[in-house]
């Protein structure tokens, strides 16, 4: 009995330390607190008279800088958001004999999917949305442009402990359908102020996770600097409470 015990106590610390190791490698549980959304960049305004080819490439470049810059900072400060479903139609098939089998008839997925932004204090999160709404209409005539002028790609990803991308899908013809409300409150002392945004999209598919975008160095460089700010961003609000 004895050496059974002793057998058993073995085989359970093994289980264990098995489960323990599983947990900490890079294939461990996935977390919901781990992600990363990745915004397009804005194009840039169209040049609408003079200044030749160096007023192009000048107006490019300022667009694509800046743009550049403001959505890595407002992808970073998105605080949740759900992974869209995607849902089979289905119909009864009425050709074979016997018990009704579901045959799939077409394929529908999520209409609009949330996401949460902390904001600064100028409220450029905000704005950078109302100006990607601006594209869909003319604020002067109130026409609509065309469907392609304002829908985008964005991207979702799941990260592991090391911030490594491990799984996402990408979002097809996206664009902010709704900026919601902000509530402001003299009794909100040291709460952040946060940016609900509805977007709307048709399609979805799943990423290439193992894909290199920018060159070895240039994904370096910017997957410490979003792991840098990821970081802060997560613990800005538990800071606040402190205050």
């Amino acid at each position: 009995m004895a050496k059974l015990a002793n057998f058993l106590e073995g085989t359970a610390y093994g289980v264990l330390n098995d489960l323990l190791g599983y947990l900490n490698s890079d294939d461990g549980y996935a977390t919901p607190n781990r992600f990363e959304v990745v915004l397009p960049t804005p194009a840039p305004s169209p040049v609408i008279s003079g200044g030749g080819l160096f007023s192009v490439f000048e107006s490019f470049a300022e667009g694509f800088l800046t743009g550049s810059s403001d959505k890595r900072s407002i992808s970073l400060r998105c605080e949740s958001v759900t992974l869209p479903g995607r849902n089979l139609n289905t119909l009864d098939d009425t050709n074979i004999y016997g018990p009704v089998r579901q045959i799939v008839d077409g394929v529908t997925y999520a209409e609009d999917i949330t996401m949460i932004f902390q904001s600064s204090s100028g409220l450029s999160e905000r704005a950078f949305f109302e100006d990607w709404q601006r594209k869909a209409f003319n604020e002067g005539s109130w026409n609509v442009n065309y469907h392609k002028d304002y829908v985008s790609t964005i991207e979702i990803y799941i990260l592991d402990k090391k911030d490594t991308r491990r799984y996402g899908i990408k979002l097809f013809d996206a664009f902010p359908k709704t900026i919601g409300a902000i509530d402001l409150n003299y009794a909100s002392n040291n709460e952040m102020i946060k940016t609900p945004v509805t977007f709307s999209f048709r399609y979805w598919e799943t990423a290439d996770t193992n894909r290199q975008s920018g060159g070895l160095l240039n994904d370096i460089f910017e997957s410490a600097i979003n792991t840098v700010s990821r970081n802060i961003s997560r613990n800005v609000p538990r800071v606040l409470r402190n205050l």
